[in-house]
């Protein structure tokens, strides 16, 4: 079987929208899928992260396009906005424009400047290549556009798979759009939903908000095995680690004021360090009464991966926004691989919290739950244990086995 998947990223682009489909390249060939990816050359990335690329088999084919952005059509970076799209007071001018362009102008989003190029490469490649399947994978969920131009021209299976919602994702939820905007982009999403085949989601929760539980398959995230093989040894200091984008919306707050409890009560070992792009460094110092809090910029995965074992606890962030109940960051498998402790903070009745429950690997606490989160770090810091179980069911291999299972059905 020969699929083409459509990704708009793709080492060395970094961040967590390239783990899945990197992962399911790398083991779909075991079970006689071959894949040709159709990605960028350079586009609007989060990050770059070469590491990534050692998942990329030499027998893989990729095909990369041209691919134009807000940023190299400005000649500057970073005009697009990136991470969160809520606007604050100290915000420039030139931000907030960019950022109401880009919530009422542009849909279903800025990337979809590439689109034409990626169809323009299979265009060629199926003149003398027969493929079985389409994929289209989001965000950026213009990309589904794809699959809808070429399904329909060369009569392929299409697959749409969405890692989160589209019009009621979650940089959505606190910002104002034109509701002929809104209306608009709903159209879009429900008009990808009904022509495709197939949709897989990570959840039900994603599947229920796009309207596809007729035709939709969830298949999780997870962490990859390979990943975890070196045996590392944890830092000598306590830590609490958080990996990846520190949003309003992902605001560790309710961790900072457990941690200045935690020093006036003695235990002033503790240290809390964000790896990664941080929306307001002062801000959250300025929450801190003791000098406890570190700041790193992002680093590769692999090196990701050995800090998540060194480290004695791992923190994680549900965004706190309206209608966040299924909200499962792609982080929280690999928090689960690394066989850390979790201290999570988000809505106590998520998809989230099941996830952690049914593997042993951590608790969540609400947004303002400061007691608690203390007790639970106190509790780790004095020796206390905590042993992930039931986690094989998401190791990667056999998620891409569940995903051959869609594949081959008709």
């Amino acid at each position: 079987m020969k699929v083409l998947i459509f990704t708009y990223y793709w080492p060395p682009s970094g961040g967590a929208g390239v783990q899945r489909w990197l992962k399911f390249c790398k083991y779909l060939p075991e079970f006689g899928v071959e894949p040709t990816v159709i990605t960028t050359l350079d586009g609007d990335y989060p990050a770059i992260d070469y590491s990534l690329e050692k998942d990329v088999s030499s027998q893989l084919r990729v095909i990369r396009t041209y691919t134009p952005t807000l940023n190299t059509l400005s000649r500057k970076k970073r005009v697009a906005p990136y991470g969160s799209l809520k606007t604050q007071k100290q915000d420039s001018l030139k931000r907030k424009i960019a950022i109401w362009i880009r919530l009422n102008l542009i849909l279903p989003d800025a990337r979809r400047i590439w689109n034409k190029y990626a169809i323009k490469a299979v265009t060629k490649l199926l003149k003398t290549e027969k493929y079985d399947i389409i994929i289209t994978t989001g965000p950026p969920h213009s990309t589904h556009l794809v699959g809808l131009d070429l399904s329909k021209k060369y009569n392929l299976r299409w697959i749409a798979d969405f890692r989160d919602p589209w019009c009621d994702i979650d940089y959505l939820k606190n910002v104002k759009r034109a509701k002929l905007t809104e209306r608009l982009d709903r159209k879009l999403e429900q008009k990808v939903v009904k022509k495709c085949d197939k949709v897989i989601s990570i959840n039900q929760d994603i599947l229920n908000k796009i309207g596809a539980n007729s035709k939709g398959v969830i298949i999780p995230n997870g962490f990859d095995p390979e990943d975890f093989r070196a045996e590392i040894q944890k830092s000598d200091d306590f830590s609490i680690s958080y990996f990846g984008l520190i949003s309003p919306e992902r605001n560790p707050e309710v961790v900072i004021l457990a941690l200045n409890k935690l020093y006036a009560d003695g235990f002033d070992e503790i240290k809390l360090k964000f790896y990664g792009n941080i929306w307001d460094k002062e801000y959250l110092k300025s929450l801190a009464n003791y000098e406890f809090i570190n700041f790193y910029d992002y680093i590769p995965h692999d090196e990701v991966i050995c800090k998540m074992q060194e480290a004695s606890v791992l923190l994680l962030m549900i965004n706190n926004i309206s209608d966040n109940l299924g909200i499962i960051t792609g982080k929280i498998f690999e928090y689960i691989g690394s066989k850390t402790p979790i201290l999570a903070v988000g809505p106590i009745n998520g998809e989230a919290n099941a996830i952690l429950s049914e593997t042993s690997s951590g608790e969540m606490f609400g947004y303002k739950d400061i007691e608690h989160v203390a007790e639970y770090i106190k509790t780790i810091y004095e020796g206390g244990a905590i042993v992930s179980s039931q986690i094989n069911q998401y190791n990667r291999r056999e998620i891409t086995r569940r995903l051959v299972e869609v594949l081959e059905a008709e």
